[in-house]
């Protein structure tokens, strides 16, 4: 199982520099119409606080941030592991096909 491994990682590492242009075009995409929709919504309710909150509005949008960051990393890790789980699905059915 060990050297089917190696094999995944090969293959994903060949294919690795197009996949992540891909996602982040996707990402880029999609985070332009909602990004701008939420940071809309987030910094209206952050401005109705009284100007004596300014530090926790602060800490708030350190928190936002980190949020986020923490959400794209667990993404590329996810990204990874489903492509090499269907690119090791997609090879046993070949190999399924040809043995029939």
């Amino acid at each position: 199982m060990k050297k089917q491994d190696n094999m995944l990682d090969r293959f994903f590492n060949l294919r690795q520099g197009d996949l992540l242009e891909e996602m982040k075009e996707d990402r880029e995409a999609l985070k332009s119409s909602l990004k701008q929709l939420n940071d809309k919504k987030l910094h209206e309710s952050m401005s109705q606080l009284p100007q004596e909150y300014d530090q926790v509005k602060k800490q708030i949008y350190e928190y936002i941030e980190d949020l986020a960051n923490d959400y794209e990393i667990k993404m590329a890790y996810y990204d990874k592991k489903f492509y090499k789980q269907g690119f090791e699905d997609a090879v046993l059915l070949q190999c399924n096909l040809k043995e029939e």
